[in-house]
């Protein structure tokens, strides 16, 4: 797999040392110096995976993820910020964000959560659609499809409805979740599931108000109830 990285960020020295550290870790690198500079680049390029600054000069990281999840709802996509205010990290993840890294970040951080994304991008554990009722999920191609029409996941959503799919009425708490699907290793809040439940009932459900697949229990997880 050609394993190809856009960065965009406005700081130039930040810029070739992300750059300087993935390419040493095998990565194809690209750059980009503006969210205008990235939007231009992503149709010719095709990356699989972003690090997108969220402060970036005229259009910001939150408005091309927003742009990018849109029309380009395959691509990984990591924040980077400079500020460690929980309120940031939110709104990223809200938006599609796969990962965020705050700075500033060494080498080692930044390999390792950029090779956990793509684990996530290529695994794909067993061929055998699932179905239930109006959904289909079928992993050898990471498609989802819903009343026969195509729903456009990001990898990090995919991963999640599949493993919640592939563990029916069981209650799995947010803990399982994240360890599975973010990985051990991940630092993260609990809120991230959700956030991110929240965003695959906006996609799945008729009511996402009124789940009928996705169903919290509450002060202990969720529950993947298929008709």
């Amino acid at each position: 797999m050609d394993k190809r990285i856009l960065i965009v960020e406005d700081e130039e020295g930040t810029r070739k040392y992300v750059r300087f550290v993935l390419e040493q870790n095998g990565f194809t690198v690209y750059e980009a110096a503006s969210g205008e500079e990235a939007l231009e680049l992503v149709p010719g390029i095709h990356p699989h995976l972003m690090l997108l600054d969220v402060k970036l000069p005229g259009m910001d990281g939150y408005e091309v993820c927003h742009k990018i999840r849109n029309n380009h709802p395959g691509v990984g996509i990591i924040m980077l910020t400079a500020c460690d205010e929980g309120i940031n990290k939110v709104k990223g993840l809200e938006l599609g964000a796969d990962d965020y890294i705050v700075k500033p970040f060494d080498s080692l951080e930044l390999a390792a959560r950029v090779k956990a994304v793509f684990r996530r991008l290529s695994h794909t554990p067993g061929d055998i659609p699932v179905s239930y009722s109006d959904l289909k999920i079928i992993p050898s191609t990471r498609q989802v499809y819903r009343k026969g029409a195509p729903v456009a996941l990001t990898p990090r959503e995919y991963d999640l409805l599949l493993f919640l799919a592939r563990n029916p009425n069981r209650i799995i708490s947010r803990e399982e979740l994240l360890n599975h699907v973010w990985g051990d290793n991940y630092l993260g809040e609990l809120k991230t599931v959700d956030i991110y439940i929240s965003r695959l009932r906006a996609k799945l459900e008729d009511r996402p108000d009124k789940p009928r697949l996705i169903k919290t229990m509450r002060g202990v997880g969720y529950l993947f109830k298929p008709d």
